[in-house]
């Protein structure tokens, strides 16, 4: 197993970012366009908008999540007596759906 630099990894999760963004974008364009019964550059930008958020929120559940975990960690240890220091955040899956997000209220602050 070779090493990864904190530049390469940094790339990959800036890489897996834009994926994210553009197959989110796409997905939520198709979805409008079949929802609108037709495509505009209105409704695309709604759309893209729609798929920002949902990637936003997506982050936020993330966090959320990982918090709520780490509690109940805690809380159980404790309970045994244990010191435990709960793992951080997972800020790879965190960045992906915020850049992913990023780059879709970029397309929509395009489109208007």
């Amino acid at each position: 197993m070779t090493t990864q630099t904190r530049a390469a990894r940094l790339g990959q999760i800036v890489l897996f970012g834009l994926g994210a963004g553009l197959g989110t974008g796409a997905l939520s364009v198709l979805i409008g366009a079949v929802l609108a019964g037709g495509l505009t550059r209105s409704g695309a930008a709604t759309a893209l908008g729609w798929g920002g958020l949902g990637l936003t929120f997506l982050a936020g559940a993330i966090i959320y999540s990982q918090n709520g975990q780490r509690q109940i960690e805690t809380g159980m240890r404790a309970r045994l007596g244990e010191g435990y220091r709960a793992p951080g955040l997972p800020w790879a899956q965190i960045l992906t759906a915020l850049i992913g997000a990023g780059v879709l209220f970029l397309g929509q602050f395009a489109l208007r």
